[in-house]
């Protein structure tokens, strides 16, 4: 996979899921999949089932998306229907509203069986929405409310919630091409999901910041800046810290001011 191609170069999976709880370690199952794959932003195929979650729905998730057992008692059971779902991934982009909790669940669910888990690239678009919106709540309702998307207002059924994340994502994406980005590798780097892929990106960033510091000397970067515009610029770093899973670089600017950034918005970086 070209990770520099445009991203509307490639089949584009955005998918949701309902489930019995938010967490899957303490018990908790998914009770439907929605999942719709778009080309150039044509809809060009969709997937959806309902799962057996082999439990009874709680009346706190009933409230929320209203799937009831008497819905599911017939569904199939996860492990009858993910060899199909991985299938419709297959040379996909995935891309979900906090991916992190809809991969989390099906690759637990995976583990469970002893499956391989599923390392795709994983684009976060909750996490697009924080980084390019300045708004009070970044819940997938405000959202749409915020870009006046119609929907059939049955928000959190999966197939529902799946078709208006797409529409929140090309809204997202016009914005952000108008700061010329564009290609998968940076989408990556600004909102993928922290798995090995977006890790194989990160990793050698971080070591030529550590050996820039290190050798002080300084580094050609080109980054995405909180203004929303990809820039070039010769900086000087002065150090690299971990936050979490984050990591950030205070470094001088050719202003001579000192500058915080999450190294996840420095796309490309080589030393001087």
């Amino acid at each position: 996979m070209d990770l520099k191609k445009n991203i509307e170069d490639f089949n584009l999976v955005f998918f949701d899921l309902e489930t019995t709880g938010l967490d899957a370690m303490a018990g908790d199952a998914i009770c439907e999949i929605g999942a719709l794959k778009v080309r150039g932003r044509e809809n060009i195929e969709k997937f959806h089932a309902l799962v057996n979650p082999k439990k009874p729905v709680p009346e706190t998730a009933f409230k929320i998306h209203h799937i009831s057992d008497e819905d599911l008692k017939d569904a199939p059971y996860f492990e009858d229907i993910i060899d199909k779902f991985i299938d419709f991934l297959k040379d996909s982009i995935v891309l979900a509203y906090n991916i992190d909790f809809d991969l989390g669940f099906i690759n637990y669910e995976l583990k469970q069986m002893n499956r391989e888990l599923l390392e795709l690239p994983a684009i976060d678009i909750l996490c697009m929405a924080r980084k390019t919106l300045r708004l009070p709540r970044y819940n997938l309702g405000e959202i749409v409310s915020f870009f006046n998307i119609e929907h059939s207002g049955k928000l959190h059924r999966a197939m529902d919630d799946a078709y208006v994340t797409s529409k929140v994502f090309f809204k997202l994406r016009d914005i952000l091409k108008q700061g010329n980005l564009n290609n998968l590798e940076d989408f990556i780097s600004l909102y993928g999901l922290n798995n090995e892929i977006f890790r194989v990106r990160e990793e050698p960033k971080i070591y030529l910041v550590k050996k820039a510091i290190e050798d002080k000397v300084p580094l050609r970067a080109r980054y995405f800046s909180h203004q929303n515009i990809v820039e070039k610029e010769e900086i000087k770093p002065i150090n690299l810290s971990q936050e979490n899973k984050n990591f950030f670089l205070w470094y001088e600017s050719k202003l001579g001011k000192n500058i915080r950034i999450n190294l996840n918005r420095i796309l490309d970086i080589e030393i001087v």
